[in-house]
C-alpha cells in the first residue's frame, strides 16, 4: 500500500468533507440502534458514556456531564449493544490484483478504514476479521477512539494470499462473536459455487445483519485485453495463455452471470449487496453508497457503482 491508510483517512475527509458529512448521516440514520437491548432501568450495570443523537431516551442522559463539559452524553449499560459492526476483509490471493487504480486489497482496506472511522465517530463499536481460506486476523469489536488505530495497523500488515473459503471463515468467526452484530463483507466473493449462499445463510441463522461489498477491477468486468497473454490464477497458481480477443464474448456473458447470481443469492439470504470497482474513488463510492441506503432505507437488494460489464 503506497500511503498508509492513516494518510488516506486525512485526504480523504478534508477533501471530501461533503461526503463525510453526507456519509456520517446516514450511517447515524440507518445503523444506529439496530441492536437495542430489551432490558432497561437498574437491572443493567453502567459501563460507559456516548454522545447524544437525536431520538435517544432522554431517561438517560447524564446531567452531571452536562454541567461539567457543556456536551451532551447518554449513559450505556452493559446489556445495551446499540451496535456491533465487524469488517470482514477478504485478503486472499485474488486481492491482490490490480491495474491502474492499485489492487482490490488496498480499495478493501481503504474502505474499511473509512467504515470504522464512521462508526466510531457515531459511538459505536467496531471489529475486524481479516480472511482468505482462514481468519487470518481478528479484532474485537471496541467503541474506544484509540482502537481505530488498532484496526489500521491490522489491515497495515496484511498480503493477499491463499484461496477464498467463505463457510469455513464464516464458522470460524460465528464461534467468536457473542452477539448478534452488523457484518460487514468486502470480497470479490471468487470462491467455489454455493459458497456464498451457504456463508450468508450460516451467518443470518444466527440473527447477524450482512452488508456485502462486492469489490472487483474494471479488467475483471470488460476484459479489456488486446495481445494474446498468459493468465494466471492468483489463488491456486494455475496458468492458462490465450487470445483475448477470442474469449472476451464468452467472457463477459460469464460475468454477468456471476454478477447476477451474487446479487440473487444476497437477497435471497437477506444481506444488503452493493458491488463497486476501483476505478471510484473509495470516500466518493462510499458517501453516495450511504447517501442512497440513507434514502430508501432498508428495502433494497442491489446496488452497483462503476462500470458494468457487457
Amino acid at each position: 500500500m503506497g500511503e498508509s491508510l492513516w494518510q488516506f483517512l486525512k485526504q480523504a475527509l478534508s477533501k471530501l468533507g461533503r461526503v463525510e458529512l453526507t456519509a456520517r448521516r446516514a450511517v447515524e440514520g440507518t445503523l444506529t440502534g439496530r441492536h437495542k437491548s430489551p432490558f432497561r432501568g437498574f437491572s443493567v450495570e453502567f459501563a460507559e458514556h456516548r454522545p447524544y443523537f437525536p431520538g435517544d431516551d432522554l431517561r438517560y442522559l447524564d446531567w452531571k456531564a452536562l454541567a461539567k463539559l457543556d456536551k451532551l452524553f447518554v449513559r450505556q449499560f452493559e446489556q445495551e449493544t446499540n451496535m456491533r459492526c465487524y469488517l470482514l476483509v477478504d485478503a486472499s490471493g485474488s486481492m491482490g490484483y490490480g491495474s491502474a487504480n492499485g489492487n482490490k486489497f488496498d480499495y478493501a482496506a481503504r474502505l474499511a478504514a473509512l467504515l470504522a472511522y464512521l462508526v466510531l465517530r457515531q459511538g459505536d463499536a467496531i471489529g475486524l476479521a481479516v480472511f482468505s481460506d482462514r481468519l487470518k486476523k481478528f479484532v474485537p469489536a471496541r467503541r474506544s477512539s484509540s482502537h481505530l488505530q488498532v484496526i489500521l495497523e491490522a489491515l497495515e500488515q496484511v498480503i493477499p494470499e491463499g484461496r477464498t473459503h467463505l463457510r469455513r471463515v464464516t464458522e470460524e468467526l460465528s464461534a467468536l462473536l457473542k452477539r448478534r452484530s452488523l457484518l460487514v463483507m468486502i470480497s470479490d466473493l471468487l470462491d467455489e459455487d454455493e459458497a456464498l449462499s451457504k456463508a450468508l445463510h450460516y451467518l443470518q441463522r444466527r440473527g447477524h445483519d450482512v452488508l456485502v461489498l462486492h469489490i472487483l477491477d474494471p479488467d475483471e468486468l470488460q476484459f479489456s485485453f488486446s495481445l494474446p497473454s498468459t493468465f494466471m490464477d492468483m489463488e491456486e497458481a494455475f496458468r492458462l495463455m490465450a487470445d483475448p480477443e477470442v474469449l472476451r464474448s464468452a467472457y463477459r456473458k460469464r460475468v454477468e452471470r456471476f454478477l447476477k447470481d451474487c446479487r440473487q443469492i444476497c437477497g435471497q439470504a437477506g444481506a444488503h449487496y452493493f458491488r463497486l470497482t476501483t476505478e471510484t474513488d473509495a470516500a466518493t463510492a462510499l458517501g453516495l453508497y450511504l447517501a442512497w441506503r440513507s434514502q430508501r432505507g432498508s428495502r433494497f437488494n442491489g446496488f452497483q457503482l462503476g462500470t458494468s460489464a457487457g
